[in-house]
């Protein structure tokens, strides 16, 4: 049998007098008052109340008394059982005409509480799943691979696993014909099994955002494997590429690979912290990368003449002790730029 919890019960209150001019007590299935407009009163018995339970129907008090006051007492009844009940205080001529309006509205919001608390159990528990397939570690048990199917997911096949962030969060509306998992109100994760299903699952989400990042993983017998690779060339996407929304692992596996194992490397930590909060400076860097080094291309990009290019990259070499046009020293600019990703 379903219970009210005193926070239901007190938000149910405090939002129904908002437009009732008389103050609402909600009961438990015992009769004890959980929430009411009255907050002295929670916790305390209310004697209508146990008399609305035992007798299955509406009790009026017509009169104060001692340990009650007068009003209407009503059942709430969902699915054959009482759950507690619904109380207005005042005049009962007065209070009356609004108790069935309040204990439908009761019960409609009662509802409402049991399918959100429904519908975060499912989503816990979807993301109990998913936090289990990312573990390294975990065995893909017969009783896993059953849970998986539930989602959509084969886990003795093969898959694609794909990272979409949204600039602006995720949509609304987002509706796409693969298995999805929210990371974050920017960042959804999807597995694909068939090869050729990325177009199909590009063309879904540059319909919902043209401007959302994507990232392709390799084909993995593991989920694990491919989350890592997603995320990682999800990383150079947003650090070093600016010409381009969508990425595949194969495009960038040895930077993408050594970008986690720079991850907590001090000396890039003071390499980003040199250029930090110069705007100018880190696009200048990332679209002379993403133009494959062409000075003339990069200034056309930008917008500047070339004397002006060359003395921006100047600027980071001096404040960086990097030189840009050295490709040694490049390289770590590059793993400076993705290791500023956060």
């Amino acid at each position: 049998m379903y219970q009210l919890t005193h926070h239901q019960a007190q938000s149910i209150v405090d939002k129904m007098m908002k437009d009732i001019p008389y103050n609402i007590n909600i009961m438990d299935q015992a009769g004890t008052i959980i929430g009411s407009g009255n907050k002295e009163r929670i916790g305390t018995l209310h004697h209508g109340a146990v008399e609305a339970i035992k007798q299955k129907k509406i009790v009026e008090i017509t009169t104060d008394e001692k340990l009650v006051k007068k009003g209407i007492n009503l059942p709430i009844e969902l699915n054959g059982y009482i759950v507690g009940v619904v109380g207005i205080s005042g005049e009962i001529e007065e209070t009356r005409p609004f108790g069935n309006l309040v204990k439908s509205a009761v019960i409609l919001l009662i509802e409402q509480s049991i399918a959100i608390e429904r519908e975060n159990a499912k989503n816990n528990l979807k993301q109990q799943f998913f936090s289990l397939v990312a573990d390294s570690d975990t065995v893909y048990t017969n009783e896993l691979i059953e849970q998986a199917l539930t989602y959509g997911i084969y886990l003795k096949k093969p898959s694609i696993v794909t990272f979409v962030e949204f600039p602006h969060g995720i949509p609304g509306n987002t509706a796409v014909d693969f298995p999805a998992f929210k990371l974050s109100n920017h960042l959804l994760c999807l597995i694909l099994q068939e090869a050729d299903q990325r177009q199909s699952l590009e063309n879904q989400i540059r319909e919902l955002s043209p401007d959302a990042l994507i990232s392709f993983s390799e084909m993995n017998d593991t989920i694990h494997e491919g989350l890592r690779q997603a995320k990682s060339t999800l990383q150079v996407l947003k650090g070093v590429i600016t010409n381009e929304k969508t990425i595949c692992y194969s495009q960038c596996a040895f930077i993408a690979d050594m970008s986690i194992l720079y991850k907590n490397d001090r000396k890039l930590e003071q390499l980003t912290h040199l250029l930090e909060n110069n705007d100018e400076l880190i696009k200048t860097l990332q679209v002379y990368i993403s133009c494959n080094l062409n000075a003339n291309e990069t200034a056309r990009q930008l917008i500047i003449h070339r004397n002006t290019l060359n003395y921006r990259l100047n600027r980071i070499y001096k404040m960086t002790g990097k030189n840009p046009h050295h490709i040694m020293e490049l390289v770590e600019l590059i793993f400076m730029l993705i290791h500023r990703v956060k």
